[in-house]
C-alpha cells in the first residue's frame, strides 16, 4: 500500500526514490547479528514513508519510534502502525516507558529501530536541526545491556527535490495565505518571489509575536524575533536551574535544555519536574523561532527552498500540514554504520558518551546531505528567477 498508493498519493507525491551509500556494511552487520538502529533527518512530512520503502527495499525490517499524536489521526492509522511494530512517545509528557520499549527493540534485534534525533519535522531539508539526545541515550542503554553483542548506528540522509517548478501552486498558496492573514502584497512585488514571501512572512509573524504579547517597541522583525526566542530560552534555563556559558550562541542553548529536558524525563530515580511538559513546548517554540532568524531561503533560493519556506510559514499558520505541489524524487544517502561500544568504552561515563555520539551522528547526516544538495540536477535545485 506503501509503495503503491501513499507515497504518490496527494499528500506525499514521491515520484521515484533513488538510495546510494554503504549497502554492503549494512548488510554485514546484519548477516552477523548486529542490533541496527537507523537515525535520519526530519525534513518532511514523507520521511517515514520513504524510510519504510527504503528498508522493504533493503530487506531490512524494521519500527518506528513515532509521536503518539500520529496514532490519532485515524483508527486503521493506529492500527495498521501497531501492527507494523511502530510505538509511540509523548513528547510533551513522560516517555520513560518509550525509552524503555525502544531499548527493547534493540536488545531482542528481530527488528531494526528507526529514530529522528530532531523530534519535529522543520522543513528545512538542507539544514538539520540539533539532535535530541534521546537516540544516544537508547542506543548507549542498550549497548550496554547487551555486552559483547555489537549495537551499530546507520546514519541515513534523506533529500527531497521537486521534478517540475511548481511556481503557480506554490504562488496560490501564497495568496491563500495572504487573505486568511489579511495582508495585501505591495504593487509590483510578485515579480521577486522571495521579497514577497519575506512580506508575506514579516506579516504573519509579527501577528503571531502580537498575539503572545510580545512587542519590544519599534525593533526590526527579526530583532523582535531574536529578543522573543531569547525571553523563552531564559525562561527555560530558570526553570531548569541551569545558566548558559558567557556569549554561548541561542542554538547552543536551546541544545543544551532540550538535552537536559530528556535527562530530566528518563531518570526514574527522581521525582518530575513539576513544569516539565511547560518548558519542554517553550523550548521547541523557542528552536521554531530560531530557524527563522537564520538565513534560509535568501542564502539559496532554489525552487526546493521557496516551496519550503512557504508550506512552513503556511504550516505554522494554519497549524496542520501542507498537501504537496508537485511531484518530487527522494534521495536517500545511507552511511557506514557507527559502532556504539567505540563511545562506550572511550568517553568512561554514560552522561559525556552521549553528547560525543549525537554529534558524530548529526554531522554523518549533515555531510550527507550537503552531498545530495551539491550533485542534484533535478528542476528543483534550479534559482528562482
Amino acid at each position: 500500500m506503501n509503495r503503491r498508493f501513499i507515497l504518490p498519493g496527494r499528500n506525499h507525491r514521491i515520484a521515484e526514490i533513488r538510495i546510494e551509500g554503504d549497502t554492503a556494511a549494512l548488510h554485514d552487520a546484519k548477516g552477523k547479528g548486529e542490533r541496527l538502529m537507523f537515525v535520519m533527518n526530519h525534513a518532511t512530512h514523507s520521511d517515514p514513508q520513504v524510510v519504510s520503502e527504503v528498508h522493504r527495499r533493503l530487506g531490512t525490517g524494521s519500527c518506528f519510534m513515532a509521536a503518539y499524536d500520529v496514532f490519532l489521526r485515524s483508527k486503521f492509522c493506529a492500527w495498521s502502525m501497531q501492527r507494523l511494530g511502530n510505538f509511540s512517545i509523548d513528547r510533551e509528557g513522560s516517555d520513560r516507558k518509550a525509552m524503555a520499549a525502544a531499548i527493547d527493540v534493540l536488545k531482542e534485534g528481530k527488528r531494526a529501530l528507526n529514530i529522528f534525533p530532531e523530534g519535529n519535522v522543520y522543513l528545512t531539508n538542507d539544514r538539520l536541526a540539533p539532535f535530541l539526545d534521546g537516540a544516544a541515550f537508547i542506543a548507549l542503554k542498550a549497548q550496554a545491556a547487551l555486552g559483547d553483542v555489537p549495537v551499530r548506528i546507520v546514519p541515513m540522509s534523506l533529500k527531497f527535490t521537486h521534478l517540475t517548478t511548481p511556481r503557480e501552486a506554490i504562488t496560490a498558496r501564497m495568496r491563500k495565505l495572504a487573505a486568511d492573514s489579511g495582508y495585501a502584497f505591495p504593487p509590483g512585488s510578485s515579480g521577486d518571489p522571495v521579497e514577497a514571501v519575506l512580506g508575506l512572512g514579516r506579516h504573519i509573524l509579527g501577528g503571531y509575536l502580537g498575539k503572545y504579547g510580545f512587542d519590544p517597541g519599534d525593533a526590526s522583525l527579526y530583532a523582535r524575533l531574536e529578543a522573543f526566542a531569547e525571553e523563552l530560552v531564559a525562561g527555560v534555563e530558570r526553570g531548569l536551574e541551569t545558566a548558559p556559558r558567557k556569549n554561548e550562541p541561542l542554538e547552543r542553548r536551546i541544545g543544551k535544555a532540550r538535552s537536559e529536558i530528556h535527562r530530566l524525563r528518563s531518570d526514574s530515580s527522581s521525582a518530575p519536574h513539576p513544569e516539565i511538559n511547560g518548558l519542554a513546548e517553550r523550548a521547541i517554540l523557542a528552536l521554531r523561532i530560531h530557524g527563522y532568524l537564520t538565513p534560509y531561503l535568501t542564502d539559496h533560493p532554489s525552487i526546493d527552498r521557496y516551496d519550503e519556506t512557504v508550506e512552513r510559514i503556511a504550516e505554522d499558520f494554519h497549524s496542520h500540514s501542507m498537501p504537496r505541489t508537485g511531484p518530487r524524487r527522494a534521495l536517500v544517502m545511507i552511511h557506514p554504520p557507527i559502532d556504539v561500544g567505540d563511545f562506550l568504552g572511550g568517553a568512561g561515563k554514560m552522561r559525556d558518551a552521549i553528547p560525543a555520539l549525537s554529534t558524530a551522528m548529526s554531522e554523518a547526516v549533515q555531510s550527507g546531505i550537503d552531498a545530495l544538495h551539491e550533485k542534484n540536477d533535478a528542476p528543483g535545485a534550479q534559482l528562482l528567477e
